[in-house]
């Protein structure tokens, strides 16, 4: 992944875009075609994403559903979030 997208808390230097969620930078790296498209999305769209798969969580399931359709969409370069 390129110098901007960190995996994990506390980790990414660029204050524009919150630090990539473990599980969705884990689901990146197994889908070429959706890490390329989201490493190409502005800061504005990379956070977007984040937000997104972070907020209104109530288990584990949820934020794994989130992931997948995040990586979905990406993969197929629809970004519908």
């Amino acid at each position: 992944m390129s110098g901007e997208n960190f995996i994990g808390l506390g980790h990414n230097p660029n204050p524009n875009v919150p630090d990539i969620p473990e599980g969705f930078g884990a689901a990146l790296s197994r889908e070429p075609e959706a890490r390329s498209c989201f490493e190409n999305l502005s800061a504005s769209q990379k956070t977007t994403v984040i937000q997104y798969i972070q907020s209104d969580n109530i288990t584990g399931g949820d934020a794994r559903n989130k992931i997948n359709h995040a990586v979905a969409s990406l993969k197929n370069n629809t970004f519908d979030l």
